[in-house]
């Protein structure tokens, strides 16, 4: 089983392969996420040269591809190639655009035989959608994994719904038990991030962005991805990086890109640490939280600067807007 540790950056296109170091960097990812094909077509030139640079970055190189209704069985062909060029696994993923009506599984059955027909490895196939409760029909996903075997990349996007409650909680780690039925066991969970499919196509702001980081560090995931580099803005980096994964402990596996200094020691538990946020109240000030917190002064502009500075504001302490969210540990 090609089993998953640590944080992945997706691309939606080539050319942002330096933005993605650069996050890479900055948030301790692992992995990068290459667009290979999008329904009927097939980027080969992509496929061949992103292996090579994503590896020579110390990243490992995994795949995707968007499924369309459209001939879904030419995607058989990116899929195939990706594998034999070097790429670790490949994300198939199911999300149909806006406005389109919903992908059946009548429309995935000729890609799915066609992986079959190959003796695709299954395990280094993993599925990509919106949860279950999300989807008009779900029969797609139940043609689609029979070959997906690696795992499941869920969608987590305010663009379902504007709770991340209801979103990771209920429809991802809730709605586990009628995905297993349909899987015929449960499969490892990828979640994926995004900040820019918010409701009404509106970017989320970074206050916003909080709660659906702290939804999956609920969870103690042992791999998640941020879709994608492009879209991803720096303000917003600083919590993704605060994200340990608790696998980088728990079974010894360390992803090369990731420097001992950001590893995370398990507490007592056994449980490794989340960051803590608080909510900023009217009566509330800097060196207040500071002092109530214990943390430096140095510290909380390094984990909170990024709610002034997306703002265009100067880092004012005298400066607070009740409601915004700030990391205290």
């Amino acid at each position: 089983m090609t089993q998953l540790c640590g944080k992945g950056i997706w691309l939606a296109h080539s050319y942002d392969l330096q933005r993605a170091a650069e996050m890479a960097t900055r948030i301790g990812g692992t992995h990068v996420l290459v667009k290979v094909g999008h329904g009927p077509h097939y980027f080969p030139d992509t496929t061949r040269e992103m292996v090579q640079r994503v590896r020579a970055l110390g990243l490992y190189p995994l795949a995707w591809v968007k499924l369309t209704a459209r001939a879904p069985q030419e995607a058989r062909t990116a899929i195939v190639a990706a594998l034999e060029r070097g790429y670790e696994a490949v994300v198939l993923v199911l999300n149909p655009e806006a406005g389109a009506g919903p992908i059946t599984g009548a429309q995935m059955q000729p890609l799915v035989q066609a992986l079959i027909n190959v003796e695709i490895p299954r395990q280094r196939l993993f599925l990509a959608s919106p949860p279950l409760s999300y989807l008009s029909d779900r029969t797609a996903v139940e043609v689609l994994v029979q070959v997906c075997q690696g795992g499941w990349f869920p969608l987590c996007f305010a663009a379902w719904a504007e709770s991340p409650t209801e979103v990771i909680d209920q429809g991802v780690y809730h709605g586990l038990g009628d995905l297993s039925l349909i899987w015929e066991g449960t499969p490892e969970v990828y979640p994926v991030l995004s900040a820019h499919y918010g409701l009404n196509d509106e970017a989320l702001m970074p206050e916003s962005f909080i709660p659906w980081v702290e939804g999956i560090a609920r969870h103690g995931v042992d791999f998640f991805s941020v879709y994608d580099a492009a879209g991803t803005e720096k303000a917003l980096w600083s919590m993704l990086e605060a994200i340990n994964v608790a696998c980088l402990e728990t079974d010894g596996r360390v992803p090369v890109s990731v420097s001992d200094n950001r590893r995370a020691v398990p507490n007592a538990s056994g449980q490794v640490p989340q960051p803590i946020y608080i909510t900023v109240r009217t009566s509330d000030s800097v060196w207040g939280i500071i002092s109530r917190h214990g943390i430096s002064r140095e510290q909380f502009w390094a984990w909170n600067a990024h709610l002034w500075d997306s703002r265009g504001l100067p880092r004012d302490p005298d400066y607070l807007q009740e409601g915004w969210r700030l990391r205290v540990k």
